[in-house]
């Protein structure tokens, strides 16, 4: 009886269970609501396709099951799955409108790239740049599905360096950018020059350019590459401090001069020489500051000079204590002409210094004060290009120091005067146009019978000429010659350095007899035919005399 009873409950219990199977319908599985793109970058206008899938119906007991439609946006906000439309998500565009699942739950659809976001507020133009392609039902605001998609525009190929001091130069190389659009920097918001290189993308949308980083305080900061409609590209440069010193070195006692760029804003700078602090000062709003300080009474030899901020940025440079003689120089490289200072200490006291620039030499004279120290300012002279040596003598200490000559060569000048081919006076004019050079000029002008200018074909060479003109003399007076067979000119620049330009190009011109050029020996011919001419006329007049006569 009792295993009667089991088994009729067991019946019971399975009658119920199989009564609940009927009447409650099966439960939909979790839905993935899954997209997916065909790819996920390209440019502005391209087709992107997407598909939706196990995107469940609304009403799956309905006979048949009830599926949705769904909206697809493209948006720059940075969407994510359960934001709405209109709340987290402000501007967008709605690229497809009230697309219907299927039965199976999936979707599809093709869509460009829209250039504007304009149905959501504000509106923006599309750049460059990740963006996302979000999914919700027609009826829902809330986001179901989220994917990225990067349009390519303004890629930046090349950023380096990417960190250091102010002063910087940085290459940056870039493609994808608009055709001939002309390029914007920005460094932390403020436009910068671009020092070198593309101020505009070229035909293919490449860039190429070089800008210098300017004064700023330590850490990272932003640069904006841009142009007029497309792209809007960000780099990170980071800002390093840095020092130098002045001079680097000297005895205890002079000053030295720390400047230093690259560090906090409006914070202390501890100047430290031997671990001591010798100096304080605080940094501008750009990181930058300078401070002098007196050396103080240490060992000769090399030592670190450091700079350290309250923000612990810092750098080092190199710095010599130097109690004996010293000689040195406010220039050292230069031009025909160029001031330079000539300064030193140890010398004997109240001495006469002796100051030789070897070149010639050139000698000048000074006296030393009471503490052994002297300056001397003169005017580099005359003297070829390259190195040269400065001696400062007392009779017994002598230093010296190196002055280089600029060795770049003037322009070639341009002749005016004889023009090519053209007929000139035996007293030839020759002019040309004149040129510049930091170590002054003179010319060289050479006249010759062959355009090679062989050395027995020219007939004359000047040389050291200071003006862009010249006028033949007398003694100088070329002979007439036919114009199948002229004289050729060229000429040249010389700086004081004893630079050369190259030669011009060879002019020619040809000089023909004159009744009244009395200066070649074509004069004798002149005075045979006019005494022959006068001789005629004579000889005319009596003969009309004579038959007048008769009559």
């Amino acid at each position: 009886m009792k295993y009667t009873k089991k088994i009729y409950r067991a019946l019971v219990i399975g009658v119920i269970l199989s009564l609940l199977v009927i009447v409650i319908p099966a439960s939909p599985a979790l839905a993935a609501r899954e997209i997916d793109l065909d790819t996920d970058e390209g440019d502005i206008g391209d087709y992107i396709d997407i598909d939706g899938n196990d995107w469940p119906p609304s009403d799956p007991g309905a006979d048949p099951p009830y599926y949705k439609y769904v909206d697809i946006y493209f948006t720059s906000d940075e969407a994510v799955k359960g934001d709405d439309i209109d709340d987290e998500v402000e501007i967008y565009e709605l690229v497809e409108e009230k697309l219907q699942v299927d039965t199976s739950g999936d979707f599809g659809a093709r869509f460009r790239a829209p250039d504007e976001l304009t149905d959501g507020s504000p509106d923006e133009d599309v750049r460059g740049g990740t963006y996302y392609v979000c999914v919700t039902y027609w009826d829902d605001e809330d986001i179901k599905a989220v994917a990225d998609y990067t349009v390519i525009a303004g890629k930046i190929t090349k950023f380096s360096p990417d960190e250091g001091p102010v002063g910087t130069e940085v290459e940056i190389n870039g493609e994808d950018f608009g055709d001939g659009e002309d390029i914007t920097i920005k460094y932390d918001g403020d436009t910068l020059d671009i020092e070198s290189g593309d101020d505009a993308a070229d035909s293919s949308g490449d860039v190429d350019c070089t800008i210098i980083i300017p004064e700023s305080i330590a850490g990272d900061h932003t640069l904006t590459i841009s142009d007029e409609s497309l792209s809007e590209v960000e780099e990170v440069f980071t800002v390093e401090p840095e020092i130098t010193i002045s001079p680097t070195q000297a005895p205890p006692g002079d000053t030295a001069t720390v400047t230093g760029t690259g560090y906090g804003k409006k914070v202390d700078v501890d100047i430290t020489l031997d671990g001591d602090v010798v100096a304080t000062k605080t940094t501008d709003s750009d990181g930058g500051f300078t401070v002098s300080f007196e050396v103080p009474e240490v060992d000769e030899g090399d030592y670190e000079v450091t700079a350290e901020d309250e923000d612990n940025n810092d750098a080092t440079v190199d710095f010599t204590v130097e109690k004996g003689i010293e000689v040195s120089a406010s220039v050292t490289t230069g031009h025909v002409g160029s001031e330079i200072t000539i300064s030193g200490f140890g010398f004997k006291a109240n001495s006469p210094i002796t100051i030789t620039y070897t070149s010639e030499p050139v000698v000048f004279t000074t006296t030393s004060d009471a503490d052994g120290v002297f300056t001397y300012t003169f005017d580099v002279p005359q003297s070829g290009a390259g190195a040269h040596t400065i001696t400062a003598t007392d009779g017994t200490d002598t230093l010296q120091v190196s002055f280089t000559m600029e060795s770049q060569a003037p322009s070639i000048p341009a002749p005016l005067l004889p023009e090519m081919d053209t007929k000139a006076e035996a007293l030839a004019e020759f002019d040309w146009e004149s040129v510049t050079d930091d170590s002054g000029v003179t010319y060289t002008l050479q006249i010759a019978t062959s355009e090679d200018f062989t050395a027995s074909s020219i007939v004359l060479e000047k040389t050291g000429l200071a003006s862009s003109e010249y006028t033949l003399t007398k003694e100088e007076a070329l002979e007439s010659t036919a114009k199948e067979d002229p004289y050729y000119w060229r000429l040249k620049a010389v700086d004081g350095a004893s630079n050369e330009s190259g030669w011009t190009g060879v002019g020619s011109f040809y000089v023909s007899s004159s009744l009244f050029d009395l200066s070649g020996k074509s004069w004798l011919i002149h005075l045979w035919w006019g005494l022959g001419a006068l001789g005629a006329g004579f000889a005319g007049y009596f003969v009309g005399k004579r038959r007048s006569y008769y009559y």
